[in-house]
């Protein structure tokens, strides 16, 4: 299984507007209704800012994945958004993040999910690798990042 399979270019936002984190994960939400796999917006919200309050998805090194399970989506949603100024997540090691995956699944696609959230982990714990995240200035140079290291 490939990130690149799920992480489309449509799916990503190289600057976010928002400013905190509920708005990042509303505009990042926003990004995924055209693939018809988000069967209500504001149930996927929810379930994800229920995740956010048993603990924040700021996991460290400017990086926040916010995810949860829920009926709300069909398959494994994925998407993408950067913000160059910050956000404040409440991560682990108190930093703003930069680097934002949003990931949703229908619970009965839980084995994909995991291989997924483990696969992007792997990745976000290399330095080079968040750092030409950063530095990829348009969807397609996000997506190009992504598959140079999935082959690493």
């Amino acid at each position: 299984m490939k990130l690149t399979d799920f992480l489309r270019p449509e799916f990503c936002v190289v600057d976010l507007k928002a400013n905190n984190k509920e708005a990042a994960i509303r505009e990042l939400a926003s990004v995924l209704l055209p693939s018809g796999k988000v069967n209500n917006k504001e149930d996927f919200i929810k379930h994800i800012m229920e995740r956010e309050r048993l603990g924040s998805t700021g996991i460290g090194n400017r990086v926040a994945i916010p995810h949860a399970p829920t009926q709300s989506v069909n398959d494994l949603v994925v998407a993408f958004g950067r913000s160059v100024n910050g956000i404040d997540f409440q991560s682990l090691d108190g930093d703003e993040v930069n680097l934002i995956f949003l990931l949703g699944t229908n619970p009965d696609n839980l084995g994909i999910y995991l291989k997924f959230l483990a696969g992007l982990s792997r990745l976000l714990n290399n330095r080079q690798f968040r750092e030409e995240f950063m530095a990829a200035n348009s969807p397609a140079a996000i997506i190009e990042v992504l598959k140079k290291h999935e082959k690493s």
